[in-house]
């Protein structure tokens, strides 16, 4: 993926996980938003932010996790790309919306860029 005028939200709850992979994404040209739960993400996304690209972890904190977040995206936008990470248990196929490809942590902006790049 070479556009860098690609908007991408990251959304973790770890504050040094949020801010070293959103410090990634910047120092590789690309526009950054940040959440800490899913709430502030819909909030950030209904606002009006353009939002190419979520990346998500599936645990946090409040009545959504990171997968339920993935899918009220996907109903909002068909035309973001998701990506859904975590350091835990890899969730089921079928519980993620349709091309929404798991990462498992630890992982580095350029692994996003790179699970972007091989993604329809």
């Amino acid at each position: 993926m070479t556009d860098k005028s690609l908007t991408i939200l990251v959304v973790e709850d770890e504050p040094i996980i949020r801010m070293d992979l959103a410090l990634g994404f910047a120092d590789l040209g690309y526009n950054v938003l940040e959440a800490e739960d899913a709430a502030t993400a819909l909030r950030v996304i209904d606002g009006g932010d353009t939002v190419d690209v979520l990346v998500t972890d599936i645990d946090m904190p409040g009545d959504m996790n990171g997968v339920a977040l993935a899918s009220q995206v996907r109903r909002r936008s068909d035309s973001c790309r998701i990506l859904i990470m975590s350091g835990g248990t890899r969730p089921a196929s079928h519980a993620m919306p349709e091309h929404s490809p798991f990462l498992a942590k630890p992982l580095a902006a350029e692994d996003v860029i790179a699970a972007l790049g091989r993604m329809p």
